[in-house]
């Protein structure tokens, strides 16, 4: 039998969606589905007769912009069933510019939605407003069999206070309301992790290590009391770095938002209103000061993780949609 193909555009260095699409074939793989990943886009397979190819979605791999006309050419000429992976669909339209740039994005997306049999979005507001099947992603760190003792003594860290913050130098992470908790919180160390993680203004010792290899960046995981995650459309289960927290039983302060999914609003986090950074500094605080707390919340979003996101699930929702 010919395998199903798992599309995407990788165009090197770190991406959350290449690694993701690495992943998800190894998953469905191992739940028996045969599956081959393809990273050079929908013009990689062209003419085959695969049982499926599924498309992992994201506008601005596949033109400057988000502007794909290709693509949409590409999908058309495709002879095997096409399946979609949304994981970023179209920008907020605030001004002119963004109206021309959002405007086509839409238009992109609804013509391949029509050509597409199945239709998978990785949060469910995303999946209400497509009409698709709400598939979340799934950590892309495997989590390190050490202890936190185990992984603050390999890093040099003491047995004060170690916040984590994960995410990269854009719009979508509120930097405000992570130097408002780290300075209300006074930890030991923060741990700024990402490849292109922005500066941080705060007291104590931050490191801010760059890109890592998912070994180091599951010691730094390890070594965490909680993470920091202000971002500015909410936790939502589109976020690779709040499922590798999970993963790793770390305990996760982030922001109630546009795209928080209700499964989580309900879950093991701590979660604020998105604009108010004294309320998630004081939210951090009083998290950190409760050590049962901290533990009791660690354990169960590790509990959720195994239960709802771990890859042997996301598979199975895959490959169940994908019939």
């Amino acid at each position: 039998m010919s395998a199903g193909l798992v599309v995407y555009r990788a165009l090197g260095g770190i991406d959350a969606i290449d690694e993701h699409s690495r992943r998800l074939v190894g998953a469905l793989r191992a739940a028996g589905v045969e599956a081959r990943y393809v990273p050079e886009g929908l013009g990689g397979v062209r003419g085959t007769r695969a049982p499926w190819v599924l498309l992992q979605y994201n506008p601005f791999r596949f033109g400057r912009a988000g502007f794909a006309p290709r693509l949409l050419a590409q999908a058309l000429a495709l002879h095997a069933p096409l399946a979609l992976m949304v994981h970023e669909a179209w920008i907020d339209i605030r001004d002119a510019r963004s109206l021309l740039i959002g405007g086509w994005q839409r238009a992109q997306l609804r013509a391949l939605l029509l050509r597409a049999g199945t239709v998978l979005a990785n949060t469910q507001s995303l999946a209400a407003e497509l009409g698709a099947t709400h598939v979340p992603v799934s950590s892309n760190i495997t989590p390190l069999p050490v202890s936190k003792a185990m992984a603050r003594q390999r890093l040099g860290l003491g047995d004060g206070l170690v916040v984590g913050l994960f995410g990269r130098s854009n719009p979508s992470r509120a930097l405000d309301h992570a130097e408002t908790a780290v300075a209300a919180l006074e930890p030991q160390t923060v741990l700024n992790l990402g490849a292109d993680a922005p500066s941080l203004n705060a007291p104590g010792e931050v490191r801010t290590p760059g890109a890592q290899a998912p070994d180091e960046l599951s010691l730094a995981l390890r070594a965490c009391d909680l993470l920091l995650l202000p971002l500015t459309d909410g936790v939502s289960t589109k976020r690779t770095t709040l499922m590798a927290a999970l993963a790793h039983g770390v305990p996760v302060v982030g922001l109630d938002g546009q795209r928080t999914d209700a499964m989580l609003r309900s879950g093991p986090l701590t979660l604020t209103p998105a604009g108010d950074p004294q309320a998630f500094a004081r939210a951090a605080v009083a998290l950190a000061a409760d050590r049962d707390r901290l533990r009791a919340q660690g354990e169960a979003g590790r509990r959720l993780y195994e239960r709802e996101f771990d890859w042997p699930h996301v598979a199975r929702r895959v490959a169940a949609a994908l019939g």
